[in-house]
């Protein structure tokens, strides 16, 4: 399949970069789900950090489908073939294709969020899950108000704004529960968050989660490591760089196989605690 077969409906905003085979495997995506879907498909839209705005080599492709009507085992079925048929594209976006399947009735449910499991396609993966990865808060204010789509009805359009007191709690949650996952880690043998990826993604997610805290707003990491620099006292700007550095540096399967110094992790871990202590000094 060409690379122009669609001119997606927000088609400026689908990146060349850093992966120009990008536009193919949507071109390919959008074609075989409105195939398989045909009238119960409302909308294909893109989320994290493709439409965030931080978009890079270790980014996953992530992506929501909006149904009328809830999917069932035998919908899956058939969209696991697609799945399949996408990763065996061989490239990057192709394999690294991430995302969930909702009905319109759970999207604008705000009782499901959190709590309802949707049908769901893990980064690289070719079988599909039920998880709550995707029916979160802070995922449908990036679908709504940053979400790219690709085909079909505007997230406006068909979603009210998100409750940002339902976004700021679901924030400071997270906030906790990573820093107690981070700080189970810390001495362990290698597990994510004590790897060299998850170490920076951890700092680099916490300027982010207070940047949220701070605007009402889910911006890139970019952003958040900006307003983030300019927020935390002095002492913890260069943890920040590093992570910053980290990121933007060795790829993502070198980092995650390879453990973090140990002073490192120590340091990391006291910047989330600094970091969860400002959850009552920042005013909302």
């Amino acid at each position: 399949m060409g690379k122009d077969v669609y001119k997606f409906l927000d088609d400026a905003r689908v990146p060349t970069h850093p992966y120009p085979e990008l536009r193919e495997v949507l071109n390919t995506f959008v074609a075989e789900i409105k195939a398989e879907l045909a009238g119960n498909l409302i909308g294909i839209y893109l989320v994290g950090s493709l439409a965030s705005g931080d978009f890079d080599l270790d980014s996953d492709v992530d992506f929501l489908v909006v149904t009328h009507a809830e999917l069932t085992e035998t919908n899956m079925k058939a969209l696991q073939e697609i799945q399949i048929k996408i990763h065996n594209m061989d490239c990057y976006p192709a394999q690294h294709l991430e995302g969930s399947y909702i009905s319109i009735n759970d999207l604008n449910d705000w009782s499901t969020v959190g709590q309802k499991k949707l049908y769901y396609f893990d980064n690289g993966s070719t079988s599909y899950e039920q998880s709550t990865h995707d029916n979160q808060w802070h995922v449908r204010w990036i679908l709504r108000e940053r979400g790219i789509t690709l085909m079909g009805q505007k997230p406006e359009i068909i979603m009210q704004p998100i409750p940002l007191v339902e976004l700021y709690n679901e924030i400071k949650k997270a906030m906790l529960q990573v820093m107690k996952l981070f700080e189970d880690e810390i001495n362990r043998p290698l597990s994510f968050f004590n790897s060299r990826f998850g170490q920076s993604f951890a700092v680099l997610t916490y300027c982010r989660m207070l940047h949220t805290l701070q605007t009402g707003t889910v911006q890139s990491k970019k952003a958040g490591v900006k307003w983030a620099k300019q927020f935390v006292e002095p002492k913890w700007v260069h943890i920040i760089d590093q992570a910053w550095n980290e990121r933007e540096g060795v790829r993502f399967l070198v980092k995650i196989r390879q453990r973090a110094e140990q002073t490192l992790l120590y340091e990391s871990l006291e910047f989330i605690k600094y970091a969860v202590v400002q959850i009552d000094n920042i005013e909302i």
